[in-house]
């Protein structure tokens, strides 16, 4: 996972598919840019083909940690398989979910 700043905005590209296998480096990381006071998250899905049900859990944990500290979430380059999956579960209503570009 690549990560960059700019203007407060967090983003955290994946890179790779989005499975338990990667979730204790990507909850490490937001934590750690959590505690160095950031607030704003933008997860880049380019290059991502595969999201499974750890993975969703864990964006809904991100979402509502950020959510309840005034922080926001935005899901970039989501590909056309993985917003179908979030749109059936309604979190395209919750978060900003942006295709492919």
């Amino acid at each position: 996972m690549d990560v960059a700043k700019d203007n407060g905005i967090v983003t955290i590209a994946l890179e790779k598919d989005f499975t338990n296998v990667m979730l204790n480096d990507f909850r490490e990381l937001v934590q750690f840019e959590k505690d160095a006071g950031n607030s704003s998250f933008q997860i880049d899905f380019t290059g991502t083909k595969v999201i499974d049900s750890m993975a969703i859990g864990c964006l809904v944990a991100t979402y509502n940690s950020l959510r309840h500290n005034e922080g926001t979430l935005q899901l970039t380059n989501v590909p056309e398989t993985i917003r179908d999956i979030l749109k059936v579960m309604h979190l395209d209503r919750i978060m900003t979910v942006n295709p492919e570009t």
